[in-house]
């Protein structure tokens, strides 16, 4: 995506793009994700020369920043040849990931990285990668947006809210960790040095040049996490502030100005992607993505008319609550308590199917529902540790659903306010862009200028009977917590 000065969109282009999935050697219900890393840098590559070529004949591109997937990481050789690359649902080292639990104890991994557990994070990547052919290798460890960073400039740097996943970051000090070093035997010299986001990397390479179509010599910006990224673009960055960025998965963050950790490990604590400033988050799970698959379910595709033809299905249902109790992947954050394998569905009253068949309207409803339940539910976390953060602001592809936004507000029982651009990690890349090329004076003056957003109020009318669905949801969901497969 390319933005002006003012957060306009100016031109953009996208593909779609799949990882290799496959079974777990040794446990059939664990599945790995290879990234083709080749592959991946041809479609990034495309996309940017489209963007480039659809800008306006006057138009100057002033600096190029990236932002990726959390958990997402690349291996790299003395030469930087790719030696694996994963994105953030690789979970083939989740044995390695059980035995650094056992050796430094949940408890301890938390306290050092503000994350717990272990099982898709980097360093425990890093330890199924000593076991294979190619270890001794093995030169630098990137995560997946420092992997981009280096290729459009030559340079291996890394940043610290992308750092803050890598299970390898001491967020309290915002620095890499001996502590962890040490417990996976990592050579400290495999880590890039830290910088902070919006700071000049570098600059396009020729090679990157002719395959992005950016000028050679373009500023290559340090990027950050994509959710962290997601928050400043939305306008949430000031101390008390907090996200829901409502796209393939959902995390809510508040902005604090320490390290606040979770005493009972549920929750995440990460550095910000600006200076001397934190998040906490907890995470509603699958949202976007599971949306998605109920489109591809009940419409064939995931395209524009798709979408058109969901609304008109969601048009048609009456406002209250749903009496389809649905838990099909939003969730209330509780990482303490982990559990892969607890069922999912569609809870229907009883007798079943032989006075209710709910058709595809009120079934899509009662899934924003249940958006709307895992919001407040993950909101009350938040608000039990940090205390009632200022305002939260939404932002993501899931609030171009019409409903959603006011469904939201309702549940929570208070306005919401909802970013113009749903793009908001792609806006939070340019904020820091347009600082760091002179465009703007500080984050503060470029927020102001290419950021905005809309309020939306609670309905009144339905918040008791929403409050009602809350429960009958958060009670449907702890019994769900006790069944497994």
């Amino acid at each position: 995506m390319a933005f002006d000065a003012r957060g306009r969109v100016l031109a953009s282009a996208q593909e779609p793009f799949a990882y290799r999935l496959f079974e777990h050697p040794t446990l059939p219900l664990v599945r790995g994700c290879d990234l083709a890393a080749d592959a991946f840098w041809a479609v990034l590559a495309r996309c940017t020369h489209r963007t480039v070529a659809a800008l306006p004949s006057d138009a100057r591109v002033r600096g190029v920043i990236a932002t990726s997937q959390r958990e997402g990481c690349v291996f790299l050789d003395r030469d930087g040849a790719v030696l694996y690359a994963g994105p953030n649902i690789d979970a083939r080292a989740v044995l390695e990931g059980m035995d650094l639990e056992q050796r430094v104890g949940g408890a301890r991994l938390h306290a050092i990285t503000g994350h717990a557990p272990p099982y898709i994070f980097p360093a425990a990547r890093y330890l199924w990668f000593r076991t294979q052919p190619a270890a001794d290798r093995l030169a630098s460890v990137l995560m997946l947006n420092d992997w981009i960073t280096y290729r459009l400039s030559g340079e291996r740097t890394a940043e610290h809210s992308s750092a803050s996943e890598s299970l390898l970051y001491d967020v309290r000090a915002r620095s890499w960790s001996g502590e962890m070093l040490d417990a996976v035997s990592m050579v400290r010299a495999m880590l890039p040095p830290l910088h902070d986001a919006g700071t000049v990397a570098g600059r396009v390479t020729d090679a990157a040049a002719r395959a992005t179509g950016l000028d050679a010599g373009t500023p290559v910006f340090v990027g950050g996490a994509d959710t962290e990224m997601a928050l400043l673009g939305s306008g949430t960055w000031q101390t008390g502030a907090a996200g829901a960025v409502m796209g393939t998965t959902m995390p809510l963050q508040v902005v604090t100005d320490r390290p606040v950790l979770d005493p009972a490990g549920s929750l995440w604590t990460s550095a910000f992607v600006l200076p001397e400033l934190w998040v906490l988050e907890s995470n509603a799970g699958d949202t976007g993505g599971a949306y998605r698959w109920l489109l591809e379910l009940f419409f064939g595709a995931t395209d524009a008319a798709a979408h058109a033809a969901a609304e008109q299905a969601l048009a048609d249902v009456p406002p209250e609550p749903q009496q389809v109790v649905c838990h099909l992947g939003p969730v209330v954050f509780d990482l303490a308590h982990m559990n892969p394998f607890h069922p999912a569905g569609l809870l229907f009253r009883f007798p079943l199917l032989d006075l209710d068949r709910p058709q595809r309207g009120p079934v899509l409803r009662a899934f924003l529902d249940s958006i709307a339940y895992a919001v407040r539910g993950n909101w009350e976390q938040i608000v039990a540790i940090a205390g009632e953060p200022a305002v939260l602001r939404l932002s993501g592809g899931m609030t171009r659903v019409r409903a959603l936004p006011g469904l939201v507000a309702t549940v929570l029982g208070r306005p919401v306010e909802v970013a113009s651009v749903p793009e908001s990690a792609s806006l939070g890349c340019a904020v820091l862009g347009a600082v760091a090329a002179g465009l703007h004076g500080s984050v503060a003056d470029a927020v102001a200028a290419m950021t905005s957003a809309r309020r939306v109020e609670p309905d009144g009318s339905l918040q008791a009977a929403f409050g009602d669905g809350y429960t009958r949801w958060r009670n449907a969901q702890q019994a769900l917590r006790a069944w497994t497969v």
